[in-house]
């Protein structure tokens, strides 16, 4: 009898359903200010659409708008109540923040700041809304869009600080586990209200935050992606903190028949894709809308919009151009039309594409470069499971740019598990229907040993093969085995002559190799002055090592007048690029006698350095940590107590705990 019981009993959990995760979220919109601050367009409309987004995807949503001091301090009490116990915590703020003496505040619309004595009494710290999502359990996440110039910096007397920030926020990092920060934009930056009605940062949130199956670290570096593509590089969101466990937003949503992501409620993105297209004068957005939402609130409207537009042809008959080849024809698919004009994988509108690609396939089943072009979209939307069906079709009909890409997929882990031997099958068929980039990836994986066997020579001759087809990157690989002598004799001159002809075809790395063999005479004679000229056209090609060499110039006066404050703006380039000998050198300068130098600051660069795997970071703690003042060491030792790997004194004696803790952090290898 027990063991029928006991077996029941068994059956009836088994049968119930789990438990949904609890989702809480606050989403603060400042944008009435009254003189001398700015009134803001963007707040009302991004609130509306994370509204949208968030409730989509299964959160309990409270709303504040152009509240003043006590109704901001009010409903973060209010939030922490609410946020106590549930698995995620989510804060976003729209409207305008100040960064004073290494601290954020945000302000309220009621906020006069007459002087900088009144900011901790008429505005709201960062660490409130910190306080606030304290009780979340599984997930904290605050979204700062409020990297604006400060707008009371001309008004606001300055009676207890050197001086306020005229740009950005301040970066905070957080010691918990589970915390993450995003802001819009990179410290000391300000970010853009951009040309359409919600600013770039809320934009990509709505398209990426919750993406069915996409972790949320995963989801916060598509939305840096998309905003510093849609400013031109001027704006590069970031992050601080990270996570031990997985963690999606969106988990547990799927795509419903028409390919939009739903919850059971088939207006869930009405808002978000509203609030895209509401200015626009192409009649097909609005025909999209009605497409995706035809009984949601602005289906009326979008029907108005349309007869007061001109009719849009979709389908060119002369060429058999479809809308799916107008948003995502690639440049180097097999199969493209000639007469349609390409998309890069990162400017594709993946929310209009993937319909676009679908209905393609549907009229056309057997028209190759359709799936492609879906995969490709899929691709960029994070829908991973799906382009990898999309690029197998398209690899089973001979494309071999679509092998490429499936290989891609297995050889990252993204909509599969990663399979390096898989990932190795598909760039050899790619490589050998002519594909000089997968010929490339085949000699990677030969270098790395990853799918096959380690083999320099097996790599080298396919990087030849590679760069006999015209592939920069190939070229590059060569210079870098003469440069290293793998697998050859070493040769200096033969890497400069492969690094130059990688120059010649674009390569902005090959630039800056080029530039590091004239700087120090490797295999060829010194010139600092062409040095210097290679550095310069590879930091305009975007190479951050560039950036950094031509900072060590200005540092050391080589070609140039020594200008250490020239040399911490190139250095601050290449450290927002991610170049860990910039963000090392940006911490070094801080140290020393620049106009701005701040020990403490420069400590917090230091650790970030080491978070990023400088080796040359770790080797100066060990081997001469008294380099640095007294300050910095102190500080140090304090953000290493913060971050649980230091318990010593903080004294700026570097003995065997401080290395240790300092070792910890260097192999955590966090962004």
């Amino acid at each position: 009898m027990l063991l029928r019981l006991a077996i029941l009993f068994l059956a009836v959990v088994i049968g119930q359903p789990a438990l949904a995760e609890r989702k809480a979220a606050l989403l603060i919109g400042n944008a009435g200010y009254a003189a001398p601050a700015t009134v803001l367009k963007n707040p009302p409309n991004d609130i509306t659409t994370m509204k949208a987004t968030l409730e989509g995807a299964g959160f309990e949503v409270t709303v504040l708008q152009d509240a003043g001091r006590a109704a901001m301090s009010a409903a973060l009490a209010a939030f922490e109540e609410k946020a106590t116990g549930a698995d995620i915590g989510l804060i976003y703020y729209s409207g305008h923040g100040i960064e004073v003496n290494g601290d954020n505040f945000l302000i309220p619309v009621d906020a006069k700041l007459a002087s900088d004595r009144d900011v901790k009494y008429e505005t709201i710290l960062l660490d409130d809304l910190l306080h606030a999502l304290a009780g979340a359990t599984k997930l904290k996440l605050v979204l700062l869009d409020a990297c604006r110039d400060n707008p009371f910096l001309t008004s606001m007397k300055r009676l207890s600080t050197r001086g306020i920030p005229t740009r950005g926020l301040a970066r905070v990092d957080s010691a918990e586990s589970n915390m993450l920060i995003g802001y819009a934009t990179a410290p000391g930056e300000v970010a853009l209200d951009g040309e359409g009605t919600m600013s770039p940062y809320a934009t990509a949130l709505s398209r990426h935050l919750v993406v069915p199956g996409l972790e949320v670290e995963a989801a916060l570096r598509a939305v840096a992606k998309d905003v510093f593509e849609a400013t031109g590089g001027k704006q590069r969101p970031f992050k601080t903190g990270s996570l031990f466990e997985t963690v999606m937003l969106g988990k547990g949503l799927a795509p419903d028949a028409s390919g939009t992501i739903g919850h059971n409620d088939p207006c869930r993105d009405a808002a978000a894709h509203w609030a895209e297209i509401r200015e626009s004068k192409d009649k097909v957005m609005f025909e999209d809308h009605l497409r995706l939402f035809p009984t949601c609130a602005f289906a009326n409207i979008a029907r108005q919009r349309m007869a007061d537009l001109a009719p849009v042809v979709s389908v060119r008959e002369a060429t058999g151009e479809t809308e799916c080849d107008r948003l995502a024809a690639a440049e180097n698919d097999p199969f493209r039309l000639a007469s349609t004009k390409p998309i890069g994988f990162y400017d594709i509108d993946f929310a209009r594409a993937i319909p676009a690609c679908e209905a393609a396939i549907r009229d056309n089943p057997q028209e190759k470069r359709f799936f492609y072009q879906l995969g490709r979209s899929l691709d960029h939307g994070g829908r991973f499971p799906e382009a990898l069906a999309a690029y197998r079709k398209a690899a089973d009909l001979g494309n071999h740019q679509a092998m490429r890409n499936l290989a891609i997929l297995y050889e990252n882990g993204e909509g599969t598990s990663q399979d390096y031997a898989e990932a190795m099958r598909w760039f050899r068929q790619s490589a050998e229907l002519g594909n000089g980039l997968a010929m490339n990836n085949v000699g990677l994986l030969y270098r790395n040993g990853k799918g096959v066997p380690e083999d320099l020579n097996a790599a080298l001759e396919w990087y030849r093969k590679s760069a006999d087809a015209g592939i920069p990157v190939a070229m590059q690989n060569i210079g870098d085995f003469y440069d290293l002598g793998l697998g050859v004799k070493q040769d200096l001159k033969e890497a400069f002559a492969w690094y130059r002809k990688a120059a010649d075809g674009g390569s902005a790395a090959s630039m800056t190799n080029l530039g590091w063999a004239l700087a120090n005479g490797r295999g060829v004679k010194r010139d600092d002055v062409e040095a210097m000229h290679w550095y310069r056209k590879a930091a305009a090609a975007g190479d951050a090592q560039g950036m950094n060499n031509i900072g060590t110039f200005y540092e050391n006066g080589r070609t140039v007048k020594k200008d250490k404050e020239e040399a911490m703006r190139w250095y601050r380039m290449a450290a927002d690029k991610g170049n860990t000998y910039g963000v090392h050198n940006v911490a070094a300068l801080l140290d020393g006698d620049v106009k701005d130098a701040d020990p403490k600051e420069a400590a917090r660069w230091f650790e970030r350095a080491l978070r990023l795997g400088h080796q040359e970071s770790l080797r100066q703690v060990k081997e001469n940590s008294r380099a640095w003042s007294l300050a910095f060491r102190k500080e140090l030792q304090r953000i290493l107590t913060d971050a649980g790997v230091y318990t010593g004194q903080l004294d700026g004696q570097f003995g065997p705990s401080t290395v240790r803790a300092v070792e910890a952090i260097f192999n955590r290898q966090a962004s």
